[in-house]
Protein backbone atom coordinates (compact mmCIF):
# COMPACT_ATOMS: atom_id res chain seq x y z
CA UNK A 1 0.00 0.00 0.00
CA UNK A 2 1.09 3.37 -1.27
CA UNK A 3 1.43 5.98 1.51
CA UNK A 4 0.77 9.87 0.29
CA UNK A 5 2.78 12.71 2.31
CA UNK A 6 1.26 15.56 2.52
CA UNK A 7 3.49 18.44 2.73
CA UNK A 8 3.68 22.25 3.23
CA UNK A 9 4.33 22.29 -0.10
CA UNK A 10 2.10 20.78 -1.50
CA UNK A 11 -0.90 22.19 -0.10
CA UNK A 12 0.21 26.00 -0.89
CA UNK A 13 -1.94 27.37 -3.09
CA UNK A 14 -0.13 28.07 -6.63
CA UNK A 15 0.50 32.06 -7.64
CA UNK A 16 3.42 31.82 -9.96
CA UNK A 17 0.87 31.23 -12.94
CA UNK A 18 2.05 27.66 -13.48
CA UNK A 19 -0.29 25.15 -12.66
CA UNK A 20 0.04 21.24 -13.10
CA UNK A 21 0.13 19.98 -16.58
CA UNK A 22 -2.53 16.95 -16.59
CA UNK A 23 -0.68 15.54 -19.80
CA UNK A 24 2.40 14.93 -17.95
CA UNK A 25 3.20 11.48 -16.44
CA UNK A 26 5.23 13.71 -14.27
CA UNK A 27 2.86 14.76 -11.71
CA UNK A 28 5.21 18.01 -10.89
CA UNK A 29 5.50 19.23 -14.79
CA UNK A 30 3.82 22.43 -14.60
CA UNK A 31 2.48 24.45 -17.42
CA UNK A 32 1.67 28.50 -17.66
CA UNK A 33 -1.95 28.70 -17.18
CA UNK A 34 -1.78 31.25 -20.33
CA UNK A 35 -0.33 28.33 -22.60
CA UNK A 36 -2.82 25.93 -21.83
CA UNK A 37 -5.49 28.24 -22.63
CA UNK A 38 -4.14 29.74 -25.90
CA UNK A 39 -3.94 26.46 -26.87
CA UNK A 40 -7.70 25.66 -26.28
CA UNK A 41 -8.82 28.70 -27.88
CA UNK A 42 -7.01 27.66 -30.96
CA UNK A 43 -8.40 24.37 -30.78
CA UNK A 44 -12.00 25.57 -30.77
CA UNK A 45 -11.43 28.20 -33.36
CA UNK A 46 -10.66 25.53 -35.45
CA UNK A 47 -13.68 23.77 -35.08
CA UNK A 48 -16.15 26.64 -34.95
CA UNK A 49 -16.69 27.15 -38.07
CA UNK A 50 -16.73 31.36 -37.92
CA UNK A 51 -19.97 31.16 -35.55
CA UNK A 52 -18.98 32.20 -32.02
CA UNK A 53 -21.58 30.07 -30.18
CA UNK A 54 -19.82 26.81 -31.22
CA UNK A 55 -16.32 28.41 -29.88
CA UNK A 56 -17.84 29.53 -26.92
CA UNK A 57 -19.00 26.21 -25.96
CA UNK A 58 -16.13 24.24 -26.88
CA UNK A 59 -13.71 26.34 -25.37
CA UNK A 60 -15.46 26.49 -21.64
CA UNK A 61 -16.16 22.40 -22.48
CA UNK A 62 -12.40 21.88 -22.55
CA UNK A 63 -11.40 24.96 -20.13
CA UNK A 64 -13.95 23.07 -17.53
CA UNK A 65 -12.92 20.15 -18.38
CA UNK A 66 -8.99 21.00 -17.45
CA UNK A 67 -10.26 22.95 -14.20
CA UNK A 68 -11.92 20.05 -13.35
CA UNK A 69 -8.77 17.57 -13.74
CA UNK A 70 -6.69 20.07 -11.47
CA UNK A 71 -5.39 19.81 -8.04
CA UNK A 72 -7.55 22.28 -5.69
CA UNK A 73 -4.02 24.56 -5.26
CA UNK A 74 -4.03 24.90 -8.96
CA UNK A 75 -7.18 26.01 -9.52
CA UNK A 76 -7.27 29.64 -8.60
CA UNK A 77 -4.41 30.42 -11.20
CA UNK A 78 -6.44 29.15 -13.95
CA UNK A 79 -9.24 30.48 -13.07
CA UNK A 80 -7.83 33.74 -12.95
CA UNK A 81 -5.89 33.38 -16.00
CA UNK A 82 -9.41 32.45 -17.77
CA UNK A 83 -11.37 35.51 -16.59
CA UNK A 84 -7.96 37.90 -17.59
CA UNK A 85 -8.81 36.24 -21.05
CA UNK A 86 -13.16 37.10 -20.59
CA UNK A 87 -13.62 33.28 -19.93
CA UNK A 88 -15.42 32.37 -17.04
CA UNK A 89 -15.25 29.23 -15.56
CA UNK A 90 -18.64 28.73 -14.09
CA UNK A 91 -21.39 26.03 -14.55
CA UNK A 92 -23.90 29.14 -15.37
CA UNK A 93 -21.68 30.61 -17.80
CA UNK A 94 -21.39 26.83 -19.41
CA UNK A 95 -25.64 26.83 -19.07
CA UNK A 96 -25.54 30.36 -20.98
CA UNK A 97 -23.24 29.09 -23.52
CA UNK A 98 -24.90 25.56 -24.24
CA UNK A 99 -28.47 27.57 -24.65
CA UNK A 100 -26.50 30.07 -27.54
CA UNK A 101 -25.28 26.83 -29.33
CA UNK A 102 -28.77 24.93 -28.91
CA UNK A 103 -30.60 27.95 -30.24
CA UNK A 104 -28.06 28.52 -33.22
CA UNK A 105 -27.86 24.72 -34.30
CA UNK A 106 -32.07 24.98 -33.88
CA UNK A 107 -31.94 27.94 -36.53
CA UNK A 108 -29.20 26.48 -38.74
CA UNK A 109 -31.77 23.38 -39.25
CA UNK A 110 -34.48 25.04 -39.99
CA UNK A 111 -32.26 27.36 -42.24
CA UNK A 112 -31.44 23.97 -43.58
CA UNK A 113 -35.47 22.77 -44.10
CA UNK A 114 -34.49 19.76 -41.34
CA UNK A 115 -36.92 21.16 -38.83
Amino acid sequence: MMQTTVTHKTTLLRTDGFVRNIHSRNPFDVIRAEVVLARMEKRAGKTCGAYYEIYDVTLLGMALDYLAKLPLKDRPVFMGAASMRGLFLTWAEEERAKEAYDDLMTEMAIEAGEI
